[in-house]
């Protein structure tokens, strides 16, 4: 059962059972106004990163092993926080508007792999597939008695967003309560996916220059209406939460590809020079891509309080968030690739393309999801 459906049932089963709260808890019906502060410690979705950046050799040969790439990108924790701030608009408090801003700060994940180029030491290599021949490819990162090797791959990431409510009061007793809710949603996931190279001669080669950036950034904005219920119950001074929401609307996304070598091998060993194109980003796909496509974006929540005095609450809670469609960077790298533009292969200075317009860009959407544990604190006035 995919995660998408999964999380259909347990937003079903929430409404079913009186559902609760997709917001943070208020601390007491008798006030208007409600501030909520929550501190987050989330996990998201691993990053895809599918194409192999280096190896000991061609991947055809069953010697060869994948050193750094091809695999999913772990993330790590999110730490963040979320702010909601109600009002009740109504004496019987049965209207009311509410505003919530989800923050998870950017976070950066890093692997690399070098060698010294030294003789005896491990021969590195970029692997590819060549579109003008038959076959794997490579080209050399580090070579021994000739010239070292670095490379790093690097990823960023950040999600955010914002939301407005307004809230109807269905029922409210000393013991239950359920709202209703619709209001608009704005979400934000941003991913920076990187991969550098740094190969110098070693003695008795010149101590040149070469340095490769591959950048592939993805940016996914969405913009919907949302509907919900949610809920509360109290034993004492506990109170028990829980809800779920869910949002209809456009997620747009955007996909920008840039790459470049600085090399002084093609002047003497002099200042170094700025040439388009590092490895995998190539002029045939550098640029910035764009669109727009329907998404779906549920969220459901539980938290557990404790009424501290009249106006406070400390809680603690679960959220798990779901995005039907977004762009994430390592799904646009196109290891297919024609080497004939490329000074990075080639080894010469630029030269027009001949043959087979590679690496190509094409759009490619995937889901993705974020959960986690809060703490909190919420007061009434």
């Amino acid at each position: 059962m995919t995660l998408g459906a999964r999380l259909v049932i347990l937003a079903g089963l929430v409404l079913a059972a009186a559902p609760g709260r997709a917001q943070a808890p208020v601390a007491t019906e008798s006030g208007r106004l409600s501030v909520s502060g929550e501190y987050l410690l989330w996990w998201t979705k691993d990053s895809p990163a599918p194409t192999p950046l280096v190896s000991t050799g061609p991947l055809g040969d069953p010697r060869s092993r994948v050193l750094l790439g091809g695999q999913d990108i772990d993330t790590g924790e999110h730490h963040g926080a979320r702010v909601t701030i109600g009002y009740r608009l109504t004496d019987d408090r049965r209207w009311g508007i509410e505003g919530s801003h989800l923050f998870l700060p950017r976070t950066s994940t890093r692997r690399s792999v070098s060698a010294p180029g030294t003789v005896g030491s491990q021969e590195l290599s970029i692997p590819f597939f060549d579109v003008t021949r038959p076959g794997e490819s490579t080209t050399g990162l580090a070579v021994p008695g000739r010239f070292a090797g670095t490379a790093t791959e690097r990823l960023t990431s950040r999600l955010g967003g914002e939301e407005v409510n307004g809230i109807l009061t269905l029922t409210a007793t000393e013991r239950w309560g359920l709202d209703l809710l619709a209001g608009v949603r704005h979400l934000g996931l941003s991913e920076r996916y990187h991969f550098d190279t740094n190969t110098p001669g070693v003695p008795p080669q010149p101590v040149d220059v070469f340095e490769t950036r591959d950048a592939f950034d993805a940016d996914n904005r969405f913009y919907g209406g949302q509907v919900g219920l949610r809920g509360r119950y109290a034993l004492g001074r506990w109170r028990v939460s829980g809800g779920a929401k869910v949002a209809l609307g456009a997620m747009r996304e955007k996909v920008e590809i840039d790459g470049v070598l600085v090399t002084n091998d093609f002047n003497g060993f002099g200042t170094p020079q700025a040439f388009p194109g590092g490895y995998f980003a190539q002029p045939t796909n550098m640029g910035t891509h764009r669109r727009d496509v329907f998404a779906v974006v549920p969220e459901a929540t539980i938290s557990v309080g404790y009424q501290v005095t009249s106006w406070a609450l400390v809680f603690v809670g679960y959220t798990i968030l779901y995005a039907s469609d977004v762009v994430r960077p390592g799904d646009h790298v196109d290891r297919g690739i024609n080497p004939s533009q490329s000074a990075s292969f080639t080894g010469t200075q630029p030269s027009p393309l001949v043959g087979p317009a590679r690496p190509a860009f094409r759009f490619s959407g995937s889901d993705f999801w974020a959960q986690g544990l809060s703490v909190g604190l919420a007061v009434r006035f």
